[in-house]
């Protein structure tokens, strides 16, 4: 707000006076958002570091059990075996907020009929490869679920710091820079106001001493 954009008058005085504590109410309720939302997202970063590692390192052990399984059935017959395994699997989601800010839950559910396939047909390193991606599957989506919800918060936040730097280096700073100048004007005027009244004072004083 440039303050020569707005007359020095009572009724301005008061309306900045509104939107100056209405702008500093506004701050203090950003920056606590902010302060709750940095606290969930660093907690977020926690949680998608370890599911990183985690699915990193179960993906490890069931591509090994699986190059084992490989070895032994041969790739042709594994991939004929795998073709008539009986398991499904359905991806569910909900969401829970965090200051407005909608957090997914990813939850994978496996519908496992097992056996997988015929014991003549398979091997123990097999049922241990697909043991072992089974789980992977199910971490998978809990680091799904920590991804969106890192990059949703971070957006937030991002959003967040600039209305709170917005309100505490613009808006606050112009509104006091503007309630200043009509405080100052409002006074410099009850002065000149003052000074007046005064030589008229004296002149209609003048006046009558000499009629008299």
């Amino acid at each position: 707000m440039a303050r020569y954009e707005v007359a020095p008058t009572k009724t301005n005085m008061q309306r900045v006076k509104r939107d100056l504590s209405f702008a500093e109410q506004g701050w203090e309720l950003l920056d606590q958002k902010r302060k709750i939302l940095v606290v969930e997202l660093m907690g977020l970063i926690d949680r998608a570091v370890e599911a990183q590692e985690e699915v990193e390192k179960r993906l490890e052990t069931a591509y090994r059990a699986l190059d084992q399984a490989m070895l032994r059935m041969g790739r042709r017959e594994l991939g004929i075996v795998s073709l008539g395994m009986h398991m499904r699997s359905d991806i569910k989601f909900s969401e829970r907020r965090v200051m407005g800010v909608s957090i997914p839950k990813v939850r994978v559910e496996i519908d496992d009929k097992s056996p997988y396939v015929a014991a003549a047909e398979s091997s123990v390193w097999m049922d241990e490869s697909v043991l072992r991606f089974r789980e992977v599957l199910k971490l998978l989506g809990q680091l799904a679920e920590a991804r969106i919800a890192l990059m949703r918060l971070a957006r937030e936040v991002a959003k967040t710091v600039r209305r709170v730097n917005a309100l505490e280096k613009i808006f606050i700073p112009d509104y006091n820079e503007t309630l200043k100048y009509i405080v100052m004007s409002l006074e410099e005027m009850d002065r000149e106001a003052f000074f007046v009244n005064k030589l008229v004072k004296d002149r209609l004083q003048q006046r009558k001493e000499a009629a008299t």
